[in-house]
């Protein structure tokens, strides 16, 4: 996501530094991907470009945000961190419905196992702690 944001601040204006970059310091599968994005990325409206910039800046926020609660121990991060991964899923159901490619299928397979594992786990611990409270009065 890091790639993709700051790909698309610098727009297709420093596309033969981006490609020296890939040249110098990427490994090959490293650098096709980048040689991929930026090719795609340089068709793409400026708009588009900061919009998507935009969108995975935030999205990327919102997951360290999510990381570094969950590390603190803080209880609204566990929720916040399951609805961070539940919302891609849409996007991988369109991905695998509209180009179908066995990688997609078991990404979003293990996408959809995560999400619901750890749902699972956040439900029972919260009915875990209820008891307790219960318990406790």
């Amino acid at each position: 996501m890091l790639a993709i944001s700051t790909v698309c601040l610098l727009g297709w204006g420093y596309y033969d530094e981006l490609s020296q970059f890939a040249d110098s310091y990427l490994l090959t599968a490293e650098y096709d991907f980048m040689r991929w994005l930026v090719d795609h990325l340089v068709s793409t409206q400026p708009k588009v470009l900061i919009k998507i910039a935009e969108l995975t800046g935030v999205y990327g926020l919102l997951i360290e945000t999510a990381a570094i609660g969950l590390w603190l121990g803080m209880t609204w991060a566990e929720p916040l961190f399951i609805l961070l991964v539940a919302a891609l899923i849409p996007l991988e159901v369109f991905e695998v419905w509209h180009q179908p490619s066995p990688t997609k299928v078991l990404f979003f397979a293990i996408n959809v196992f995560i999400v619901v594992f750890l749902t699972r786990r956040w439900v029972s611990e919260l009915k875990t702690d209820q008891e307790t409270a219960i318990a406790r009065s």
